[in-house]
């Protein structure tokens, strides 16, 4: 696949989605965008749920902001209904539409009151390039990233605004991951606290040879907008 140009934003939950925000990200020349998990659960968003009803908004920001970025955007995370269930799902957005839902399958204690697990793996090809996505605790299983192996991926995004990077020792088993199964690896997660959710702002990039980008302790807290370029083999 070459050099992939992938923009972060680690967005600090608490804090409203605003037209400054969209300028700002409308004007990236990237080949993906990606959000954390529940972006837009701002601090007027009392729990999970009511942030789950406010998905519509978000998605609709998403759309508007893709009329202007040309590359791909991996929305977070937001409820998707679809034959009477209702999903924790990542809106995949080129071209001012929704191209496709991936919905997460291992969900959280809180989510799983709320919504149905999905069961097929997140694999898309957009753009010239393959992926796949993961979102939450979905990173940090072995059988996960077995799976992607098996189907060749080299190129993987994780979208979280929980706890699961927290610590050196969970970081450091997802590179001993990236390296046995030669996936390059870029970590979108929030920062701060808002509905119930309290992000750990550990954004990073990992490829088999090693971290090549992180947030540093002082940034766990802040707002960071980074453009990474990722070199994928073939």
């Amino acid at each position: 696949m070459g050099i992939v140009r992938v923009s972060i934003y680690q967005k600090r939950l608490p804090d409203a989605l605003n037209v400054t925000v969209l300028k700002k990200l409308a004007a990236l020349k990237s080949d993906f965008l990606l959000f954390p998990e529940y972006f837009f659960a701002d601090q007027s968003v009392r729990d999970l749920r009511a942030a789950l009803d406010r998905s519509q908004v978000a998605l609709d920001w998403l759309l508007k902001l893709s009329e202007a970025y040309r590359g791909v955007i991996l929305g977070g995370l937001m409820s998707f209904q679809e034959n009477g269930s209702r999903y924790c799902a990542t809106p995949i957005i080129q071209g001012s539409q929704v191209i496709d839902w991936y919905r997460k399958r291992r969900l959280s204690q809180t989510e799983t009151p709320l919504a149905t697990p999905g069961d097929e793996p997140g694999v898309y090809i957009l753009g010239g390039f393959r992926f796949s996505v993961l979102a939450g605790a979905e990173a940090n299983s072995e059988s996960y990233w077995k799976e992607l192996n098996e189907q060749g991926m080299k190129l993987a995004f994780v979208l979280t605004s929980g706890p699961e990077f927290d610590a050196d020792d969970a970081i450091n088993r997802l590179l001993e991951l990236s390296r046995q199964h030669g996936i390059s690896i870029a970590i979108c997660s929030g920062a701060g606290q808002s509905a119930g959710l309290q992000a750990g702002g550990r954004s990073m990039v990992l490829t088999p040879a090693g971290i090549t980008w992180r947030t540093s302790q002082q940034e766990r807290d802040m707002e960071i907008l980074k453009t990474a370029l990722i070199n994928v083999s073939a």
